[in-house]
């Protein structure tokens, strides 16, 4: 949907039309579910967080003052919420097994690979260049309304963006890397 459509229903629901209310949420529901299922990782966690997302959406709808598109409007609400369950819960480590869930990306085995790989990497960046990374390299923002989203100067969203490019980029590298491994040998065989 074009940012002029989510616009338009955003206006239409504000206006008391409950049908573009209802198909509003269920579109920004897509985006807001992959974003912070990218910035959180466990399953239980996104799963509040969305919760808490679309109820503040909801909630918050009537004071929707349009100087952002309602996509950026939600990620914001969606980083807000991702931000203060990742302070509560500090206990939770990011890197683990559970984050792959591919309905929420709609992918096959093979997609799902790489996104449970792209997901352990980005778990390993700093929750700032994470956030930065997820919405202008997976939500393609620019540096100005990711800093619009994060609340920081454009400069200061382009710079963590650049920082975890460059992070992500190196930990692929290493990956990539091959392995020095001595295979001129059989292991446990007896030299004569």
């Amino acid at each position: 949907m074009t940012v002029g459509e989510l616009a338009e229903l955003a206006r239409r629901a504000q206006s008391g039309d409950e049908a573009a209310r209802d198909d509003l949420l269920a579109e920004l529901y897509c985006s807001v579910r992959k974003h912070i299922h990218l910035v959180l990782g466990s399953r239980v966690l996104v799963e509040d967080a969305v919760q808490e997302t679309m109820i503040a959406l909801y909630l918050g709808l009537p004071r929707f003052r349009g100087d952002a598109s309602p996509r950026t409007w939600a990620l914001t609400i969606a980083t807000r919420v991702a931000h203060k369950l990742r302070a509560w819960e500090a206990r939770y480590d990011l890197d683990n097994d559970d984050m792959a869930d591919t309905s929420v990306f709609d992918c096959g085995p093979a997609e799902a690979a790489e996104l449970a790989l792209l997901q352990r990497a980005l778990a390993k960046l700093a929750p700032k260049k994470r956030d930065a990374f997820v919405l202008m390299a997976i939500f393609e923002l620019s540096a100005e309304a990711a800093g619009r989203v994060l609340e920081v100067p454009a400069n200061t969203a382009a710079s963590q963006y650049r920082h975890a490019r460059a992070e992500l980029q190196a930990r692929f590298k290493r990956m990539e890397a091959p392995t020095r491994l001595d295979v001129s040998r059989t292991p446990g065989a007896v030299e004569s």
